[in-house]
């Protein structure tokens, strides 16, 4: 302008004021007479003037995004995050026909991969977290395999609605109500077993109770190779999970019953009085051990005590 003689500062004296006035008559704050649009000069300007301040990751988001028409006055209705974002939870949040301010759960800063949500407030959901649900990443309950879309209505809140069945309906139903894993665990740990066996026809006694659940109710199938759990018609006998050591020497009318002399306290014969058999024992024969007089004898390449001692007058032990 100096060059023409021409002494004026004011723009729109001899340019059309795109603004209508809105931002003032000094051009030279937003542009600069090289190329009036140019992003250096829109990153120039200050969006405090407006009545839309930009704030965390709004700052860094083209201007031509928001603003689609050349006219950057036009007015854009930024009353809500949805007029600019698409619902990413497709209404989810939607309550009496509002969808709530994406504020209550992001943060400009952030952004929409974070979350405000805090633990407190999911404390007082339909399914607040205890135990190992506290420990457990959001996505896990919260992503769907097959759509990979995060989504929080309408989620199960019973066990078998996220967990598969693992025992396929092997248990009673009367132990095993609605399929409720917590009639037998717990959410702090998974092999914590709470289940009252008493409940059973076969109450845990003694040794009983320090065995683990899988040494009676899950056994390895050789020849698939697979654990076979199984929780219904066990056998209850002795023989049905233990081995005769004593190769039926007890058997009456075919059948061993170890309870006539052991119990499951321990295995010792505690209930086995020998007095009932074919030799008493009286005076020092009373304190002899019992391996003393029934030796082991080599059985199929097993050593095997004999209980059954055909011979048993005073010189067949003592010579």
């Amino acid at each position: 302008q100096d060059k023409l003689g021409i002494d004026e500062t004011n723009c729109v004296k001899c340019h059309e004021d795109k603004h209508s006035g809105k931002l003032g008559n000094d051009c030279t704050k937003c542009h600069n007479e090289i190329k009036f649009v140019s992003s250096k000069t829109l990153e120039s300007f200050d969006h405090k003037t407006t009545d839309y301040p930009l704030v965390g990751r709004h700052q860094k988001v083209d201007c031509k995004q928001c603003h689609k028409t050349e006219k950057y006055t036009q007015a854009i209705d930024f009353s809500a995050c949805k007029n600019c974002h698409t619902d990413y939870h497709k209404g989810e949040f939607i309550k009496n026909g509002l969808t709530p301010d994406c504020k209550q759960c992001h943060s400009l800063n952030q952004g929409f991969d974070n979350t405000l949500f805090t633990t407190e407030q999911h404390q007082k959901s339909k399914f607040p977290l205890e135990g190992a649900h506290g420990a457990t990443p959001c996505f896990a309950c919260h992503v769907s395999e097959k759509e990979k879309q995060w989504t929080f209505k309408n989620l199960g809140i019973t066990c078998s609605e996220c967990h598969q069945d693992q025992h396929k309906d092997l248990i009673q139903t009367k132990f095993y109500p609605n399929k409720k894993c917590t009639a037998c665990h717990n959410s702090e740990t998974w092999n914590a077993i709470n289940f009252d066996h008493k409940l059973t026809k076969f109450p845990l006694e003694g040794k009983h109770l320090e065995t683990d659940c899988r040494s009676c109710h899950f056994k390895l199938d050789t020849k698939n190779k697979i654990t076979v759990q199984k929780f219904i018609n066990l056998d209850m006998k002795c023989s049905g999970c233990h081995t005769d050591n004593h190769k039926n020497q007890f058997a009456l009318n075919g059948v061993t019953d170890c309870t006539r002399c052991h119990t499951s306290k321990n295995w010792l014969p505690e209930k086995f009085d020998h007095n009932t058999t074919n030799f008493k024992l009286d005076g020092r024969h009373a304190q002899v051990a019992c391996n003393l007089c029934h030796k082991a004898v080599n059985e199929s390449k097993n050593l095997v005590s004999n209980y059954k001692i055909e011979k048993h007058q005073c010189i067949d032990c003592h010579r």
